[in-house]
């Protein structure tokens, strides 16, 4: 009899082992199945956060370059943009530097001014605008003609040092 019950319960043991597994591969196809809705809704957040985040590198860019967001002009009857008078020139702005080129700290008191080095960019030459003081980290393009500039600058310490130029910055005044 020990015998009859072995082959009983194996039986019973691969009936619960085809059991088990069907079940298994039902839950992975039904795992494996689409929800059109959460996708689309995923995909439509997905593409949002890119827009923003392009968006959000687009404006960071025009900042540094000191280009103003492109807006679409409203002309008045005359056919003058209404808004002319609010126009504002292009800004450079820059951080002040940290450390010196040796890489010793760099105190914001120890910065005496800046140099604006500039030219067109069809030129050989740059011009110069020195500038004093520590606080002022941004310069408006007022002005300068329209054009193709390239732009870098550097610091001068208050022992008459100046730094490295930074790295060259084109903006196309219009």
């Amino acid at each position: 009899m020990p015998g009859i019950r072995l082959s009983q319960n194996a039986a019973g043991h691969q009936q619960l082992w085809k059991m088990v597994v069907a079940g298994m591969a039902l839950a992975i196809m039904a795992g494996c199945q689409e929800d059109s809705g959460a996708s689309r809704a995923a995909s439509s957040q997905a593409n949002e956060a890119s827009e923003q985040r392009l968006g959000d590198a687009v404006s960071s860019i025009r900042d540094t370059l000191g280009q103003p967001e492109p807006v679409q002009e409203e002309t008045s009857n005359t056919g003058v943009p209404a808004d002319e008078e609010s126009i504002t020139p292009p800004t450079l702005r820059w951080d002040a530097p940290l450390t010196r080129e040796d890489g010793s700290r760099l105190y914001a008191s120890d910065i005496s001014g800046y140099r604006i080095y500039y030219r067109l960019r069809h030129r050989d030459s740059f011009e110069v605008i020195s500038l004093s003081g520590d606080e002022d980290t941004r310069y408006q393009l007022e002005d300068f003609p329209p054009g193709a500039y390239e732009f870098s600058i550097t610091a001068l310490d208050d022992s008459g040092l100046e730094s490295k130029r930074s790295d060259a910055v084109t903006v196309d005044l219009i």
